[in-house]
């Protein structure tokens, strides 16, 4: 017989029981003992500091000196490098002084330093400073540098001129699917940026006013004299560039339309007649009385504006005719219905006092001013008479009117 067998199997039961409630109790004095650390445990966690952002303010900025920002703008950082480009650009476009020594080199003969001059000026603006340029000072100055283009024509560019072999009358728009817009030179193009620009955000009135379209539009190639009018027509419609954009801001705007008329380049407008027909609105008349007081209906040239004249009038007078004829057709339903009516049909209540005080009378004729005499009928003679009266005409005026047109409410 072994050792074990000697143990009772009463004692071996008891030994696994104590075991299992050793092992719970130590479990559950665990958790309790975690959670009741776990808010100590919280409490006392050290997180790393956040980084605290830092703004420069405008008094910083107003107190760099230009030494500072010159180093600034050679540092090795680009966060500091953009960072110091943008308080010189500030600094410069809300400056008078430095804005009008930008203005006056645009305007100077030489290519490379308008060159220079443009694009500092397309460095410094954007859409919350374009405004500083829409001042005289400032649309004069990219007018003259356009006209500076024209006359220029050395061997940097910036002139436009004319190749030997290329015919004089030649325009802009001879041929349709190819727009020259891109090949002009980098300084017109930057100056109708500019102008496209603030006559997009603002108005054409002072563009005019220094006369663009005498100085710069209206020295374009646009053909012979003969064919201006119809090539500026032509590039409006088949071309959208910048040029193209800015010449239909002028041509909608009335100071602008006129400088194109003087310039040739859109038709001058004719003045509107005050009265340019009579119509005759007499029921037996015809399309011919209508445009007998037009200029050039005897035995004169007509002309096509005239002879489209002629034509709206004949127009407006068949269908004058034809309401007329409607408006006495329904009269007439109307002085046929009310003929059906009792002499004292007109006596009632107030409402028919209402409807049948109206000074234009069914049969052609005004009712007196007398007073009716009281009412002696009942309420339902009253209604009775009203039906009557009720009628309903359906025509359209394409045909005479006739009786069956006429529908008559029948009484109950």
């Amino acid at each position: 017989m072994t050792w074990y067998s000697s143990i009772h199997p009463q004692h071996a039961v008891q030994g696994v029981a104590s075991l299992g409630l050793i092992a719970i109790t130590t479990v559950g004095i665990y958790v309790g003992v975690r959670e009741l650390l776990r808010p100590y445990h919280a409490a006392n966690i050290n997180y790393p500091p956040m980084p605290k952002t830092q703004y420069i303010t405008q008094d910083t900025e107003d107190s760099l000196s230009l030494a500072t920002l010159e180093k600034l703008l050679k540092h090795y950082n680009f966060s500091i490098r953009e960072t110091a480009a943008k308080i010189v650009c500030d600094r410069a476009i809300n400056d008078d002084d430095v804005l009008l020594v930008l203005l006056y080199g645009i305007t100077r003969r030489d290519y490379d330093e308008r060159m220079k001059n443009l694009r500092a000026l397309a460095m410094l603006t954007d859409q919350h400073t374009l405004h500083r340029l829409n001042t005289a000072e400032g649309i004069s100055a990219f007018v003259k540098s356009l006209e500076q283009c024209i006359l220029t024509a050395d061997e940097d560019g910036g002139g436009v001129v004319l190749d030997d072999d290329e015919d004089p009358n030649s325009s802009m728009i001879d041929d349709i699917s190819f727009d020259e817009y891109y090949l002009r030179d980098i300084a017109e193009k930057l100056c109708l940026m500019f102008l496209a620009q603030l006559t997009e955000k603002f108005d054409v009135d002072l563009l005019v006013r220094f006369g663009f379209v005498r100085r710069w539009l209206a020295k374009q190639r646009w053909g012979p004299p003969e064919a201006r009018i119809d090539n500026f027509a032509r590039y409006l419609k088949y071309r959208d560039n910048r040029i193209a954009d800015i010449c239909r801001r002028l041509r909608d705007s009335p100071s602008g339309r006129k400088a194109l008329e003087k310039a040739g380049l859109v038709a001058p407008r004719q003045p509107l007649q005050p009265k340019l027909l009579q119509l005759n609105l007499r029921a037996s008349g015809s399309s011919s009385t209508a445009t007998a007081g037009l200029p050039g209906t005897s035995n004169e040239q007509v002309s096509p504006r005239g002879m489209a004249a002629v034509e709206a009038a004949t127009e407006n007078s068949a269908q004058a005719d034809a309401m007329i004829q409607t408006a006495r057709g329904v009269l007439g339903a109307l002085s046929a219905v009310a003929s059906a009516v009792p002499e004292n049909a007109g006596e009632g209540d107030a409402g028919d006092d209402v409807a049948t005080s109206s000074p234009i009378s069914t049969t052609g004729g005004s009712r007196s001013g007398q007073p009716r005499p009281p009412s002696q009928s009942s309420r339902e003679e009253q209604r009775i008479r009203r039906q009557h009266r009720e009628a309903m005409v359906l025509n359209d005026g394409s045909r005479p009117l006739r009786r069956d047109d006429i529908i008559e409410r029948e009484s109950d």
